[in-house]
């Protein structure tokens, strides 16, 4: 019989001893396993590389009710996209993993040790696995490796490589259900229904089938449900607060003067308004600020294997899932006191601007004689945004031995479909048919920031504001747009592993393998986006196919019985770019029985994907902060601030006032900015080196701790120069790598104020350019993992901890010609991750309390960040404290009965003390300082209820 290749439990989350304790057992053979990181099977658990694993029980102590939230508990893990925030992004509906603060492309996804298909639609020009759609239930361990993979798995594998392992030779039935809410506001719940099943015990029977079925679905929170939540410290009503209050920012929850049925400015709301206030109409925004949005999910896998003969096995799986996530968004406005829109059209790279025109003075709804600014909402625009995404992936294989050495070979199929249709924003064309033509221009008002428009009958056309439109013009105005991804490949892989030699009676082992890929992926917009007819919006295209092929050897030589050297290298083609060598070299030294030295030197690579190097476009927006018209912006907006806060309530020039407060600084402290982008076919392929040196003590048997220092650094990055970086160094880049409109559109200031406030730069358009190997990051930090096993007159008590101490990130700046600022302990980037879970198991009950700890950031980002410095939030009246993002602990708690027959009863608390995450007032002023996006301020202690029940 051959030995059985299974993938085991690694330490390091110090599961080690008991491994050990469990292995040592002198009646049973002693059996060689398998751990992520290499393909040549062990006694020993404990490799040379370092290995996070994540149990059952681990996993339900974390709380975690989807993959995505259970891999954001690692404390490597690093801010990443996920479906609650995809509205705005190419790849809506999905969800990615981040190691390191290196991106979700340098993070390998795998589940049982192969790849799964990405995500048929690319977040701009990253390519990633969608975690919404893998199986949560059907999970036995996950595995993460923490010092890269290239030389083992490939060229995405930099960061790291995440193993999703399911249920093996499982038989009976288990039926699960959970209901998962927040006791502060239950608006915020989901709800998850599984049944996997097993037949057929393999040692016995010679065979296995697993099935598994998973539901979930989330409800949609808008924040309207949930502002009055929000931490008081953000700022009250806008009514009272003046600049250097303290109050920060004074719009929440506040109303919209950008209202249906709408306002002209100077005379008041139109008829038919229901709220009125100071004369204009008022809108309740927030009904269409959309905090979490629906979503359903169905997973399904099916796996099996059978005993062909006694050296030759079968086995075959097939996954499946389908997702749907439905977004909110706000409805447009129109107003003269709005920046003009961007964007360019796809098929000719022409820049177009959507100015907003005030009310002609001979305007039906405008009966002064002079230009009026009109605002409005178009509450009929219809808008929503719908992604529907299936993923598939089919496999089939054999494995066996031959004389002394394992071999697996498998080929399959996998992809993903998916389709986003959105609608509420302007179609140009529509606009001009059923609204008015906005590229008339007419007079100016008095003072000179508002043009009105040349058509007479603005507003006055087919479209009718304020009253009931038909399908067909509203078609017209909203049309459906959106984008149809596919992505398929085809693979086939093999590999043989076995002792070739042995030095000194010990076994000498090496590992021979390969794989073949062929990958289409096809992302094709609609023909309005196409025809850049859809106003402000963005774009992406691809259509492209390549063919990629790789080698490996792996072999493991224990040169005395203390010291082990590993040395890997995996060739990996892809086609129009030249074969890359990814070698790796490790040790293991184990001293004695209580320490053990460990250390990897590997290389990497990531080729330019179907998005970067073949045929594609794109033209995306990004909110920055223009540093030439921010800071006077922010002076303006003090002042009209001041003016308001001297008027009585009633006064209608008070809200227009507020409103234009908002406005200016909106305008250029969080502008919407145009990227346009195309790819670039000759690019390089990225390169990185990593290393780790660690070593892992058990002074006393049920007690480990291992240490491990990591450093990567990764070049020739394949992406675009930081819009942000550009500004600061204006005067150093190329024409037309950053544009600027004129004086003439300029919404923010008048000419006067112009000249009062000393603004000298014309408004923000964008960015042009196409990818390039632009820039270089480097990384370090420490890894500490710990644990205690021992028995008491309670129950047997686990404790477990792990921590990441980032010591070093820095990114390459061309300005500069060198390195930036070390970023750890800067905003998203802070220096300690850490989190300790004590579970304590007695009779039928089993207890965890889990403690999850971030230490405090600065606001601030790189050098060329002067937004949020300490003078700066000095100048805003923010306190020191405030300049910053404070620590933060937070406590769950975790409690199961097994004392029904079958039945296992579960209840997690998340965030026991009910604690507010600290202020972050950074990204609430990114956001307009309009709500702070934190969605543990108003989930608050939230329950999760669990029941399962197992036939056997």
């Amino acid at each position: 019989m051959y030995k059985k290749s299974t993938l085991a439990v690694a330490l390091a989350l110090a599961y080690a001893p008991m491994a050990f304790a469990q292995q040592a057992d002198a009646d049973k053979p002693i059996q060689k396993v398998v751990v992520t990181g290499s393909n040549i099977a062990h006694i020993d658990a404990e490799t040379s590389t370092p290995v996070t694993v994540m149990k059952r029980e681990d996993i339900v102590r974390t709380g975690a009710n989807t993959v995505t939230e259970l891999l954001q508990t690692l404390t490597s893990s690093s801010s990443s996209l996920t479906d609650l925030g995809g509205s705005n992004s190419f790849a809506g509906g999905a969800s990615s993993a981040s190691l390191r603060n290196l991106g979700k492309q340098s993070t390998l996804i795998l589940l049982n040790s192969r790849r799964v298909a990405p995500y048929a639609l690319a977040d701009y020009n990253e390519v990633f696995t969608n975690l919404d759609s893998l199986p949560m239930d059907a999970i036995e361990r996950v595995e993460v490796l923490r010092n890269g993979g290239s030389a083992v798995y490939g060229s995405d594998a930099v960061a790291g490589v995440i193993n999703i392992i399911t249920r093996n030779d499982y038989r009976g039935i288990q039926i699960k259900a959970t209901q998962n809410q927040s006791l502060k506001n239950s608006e915020f719940k989901s709800r998850n229904a599984s049944i996997t099943g097993g037949i057929g015990n393999f040692v016995e029977d010679g065979y296995n089938v697993l099935a598994n079925v998973e539901l979930y679905k989330r409800d949609d929170v808008t924040w309207r449900q949930v502002v009055d939540s929000i931490n008081p410290a953000y700022g009250e009503q806008f009514s009272s607060v003046a600049p250097g209050s303290g109050q920060m920012f004074g719009n929440r929850g506040a109303p919209s003067t950008y209202a249906y049925p709408g306002n002209v400015i100077g005379v008041g709301a139109l008829s038919g308004c229901t709220t009125v206030s100071s004369g204009l109409c008022q809108y309740d925004r927030f009904s269409r600020f959309q905090a979490v949005p629906e979503a359903e999910r169905v997973n399904a896998l099916v796996s099996g294997k059978l005993r062909i003969n006694d050296k030759v096995d079968g086995f075959a799986e097939v996954l499946y899932s389908h997702t749907e996530t439905d977004y909110l968004s706000s409805f447009p406005t129109y107003g003269g006191t709005t920046k003009a829109s961007t964007w360019a059209n796809p098929s000719t790279g022409a820049i177009q601007s959507f100015p907003y025109r005030a009310l002609a003075a001979n305007s039906p709804l405008n009966p002064t004689n002079a230009p009026a600014d009109f605002r409005y909402r178009f509450a009929d625009a219809g808008s929503t945004n719908e992604v529907k995404s299936s993923q598939y992936r089919v496999l089939t294989g054999l494995k066996g031995s031959w004389d002394k050495y394992d071999w697996e070979t498998a080929v399959g199929v996998m992809g993903s479909d998916t389709d986003m249709n959105q609608r509420g924003a302007f179609s140009a064309s529509g606009f001009k048919q059923v609204v008015g033509d906005y590229t008339l221009a007419g007079a100016k008002n008095a003072n000179g920031t508002l043009t009105a428009s040349g058509d007479p009958n603005f507003f006055n056309h087919e479209y009718k504001p304020g009253q009931q439109n038909s399908a067909a013009v509203l078609n017209t105005l909203f049309p459906q747009y959106g984008y149809k991804g596919k992505i398929t490949q085809y693979f086939a892989d093999g590999k043989i592993s076995g002792e070739v030699a042995q030095i000194g009676g010990r076994s000498v082992g090496l590992a021979l393998g390969g794989e073949l890929r062929h990958e289409k992926f096809n992302i094709n917009p609609s023909a309005n986006l196409l025809a850049g007819d859809i106003v402000g919006n963005g774009s992406s295209s691809a259509n492209a196919k390549r063919s990629t092929g790789a080698a490996f050897a792996e072999i493991d030589a224990p040169v005395t019985e203390r010291l082990d050297l590993q040395a890997a290298a995996r060739v990996d083609k892809y086609e129009h770019f030249d074969a890359h060598v990814s070698p790796k070299l490790a040790f293991r030294y184990a001293a004695n029985k209580e320490f053990m030295l460990r250390g990897t030197v590997e290389s990497g690579f990531r080729a330019p994907n179907l998005t970067e190097s073949a045929e594609s476009s794109k033209f995306s927006f990004q909110t920055v902060n223009d540093p030439k018209r921010c800071p006077q912006a922010r002076a303006l907006q003090s002042d009209l601030k001041a003016q308001a806060a001297a008027l009585p309530s009633g006064d209608p020039a008070k809200q227009t006032l507020i409103a234009r407060a908002d406005a200016v600084v909106t305008n250029e402290c969080s502008a919407g900015a145009f990227n346009n982008v195309r790819n670039n076919p000759d690019l390089k392929p990225e390169t990185s080196r990593s290393m780790t040196l660690g070593a892992v003590m058990e002074p006393v048997k049920g007690y480990s701790l291992s240490i491990d220092y990591w450093r990567i650094e990764r070049k020739d990055e394949i992406g675009l120069k930081d819009t942000r970086q550009l500004l600061a160094a204006e005067a150093d880049q190329a024409p037309g790598v950053i544009q600027r409109g004129s004086f003439d559109n300029d919404k923010t200031f008048s000419a006067d104020e112009r000249t009062r406030y000393g603004v000298t730069a014309a408004p923000l358009v964008g960015t042009s350019g196409m990818f390039e190997n632009v820039s270089k990051t480097k990384t370090s930090g420490l890894d500490l993992t710990g644990s205690a096993r021992f028995n008491t007159p309670y129950g047997k008590v686990n404790i477990d901890a792990n921590a990441t101490y980032l010591i070093d990130l820095r990114y390459f700046s061309d300005t500069l010609n060198s390195y930036g600022d070390n970023l750890a302990g800067r905003y998203d980037a802070p220096k300690i991750v850490a989190n300790t879970t004590f579970g304590l198991d007695t009779g039928k009950f089993s207890h965890s309390l889990r403690a999850t700890y971030h230490k405090a950031t600065e606001l601030r980002g790189d050098y060329y960040d002067d937004f949020y410095t300490a003078e700066a939030c000095a100048d805003y009246g923010w306190s020191p404290s405030q300049c910053r993002i404070g620590s933060y602990v937070r406590w769950d708690y975790n409690i199961s009965y097994k004392g029904f027959k079958g039945w296992t009863l579960s209840a997690f608390v998340r965030n026991i003390f009910d604690r507010r995450p600290p202020l972050d007032l950074r990204q609430f002023d990114e956001e307009g300082g309009v709500i702070p996006q934190n969605l543990e301020d108003v989930q608050g202690r939230s329950l999760r209820i669990t029941a399962s029940y197992q036939f056997r």
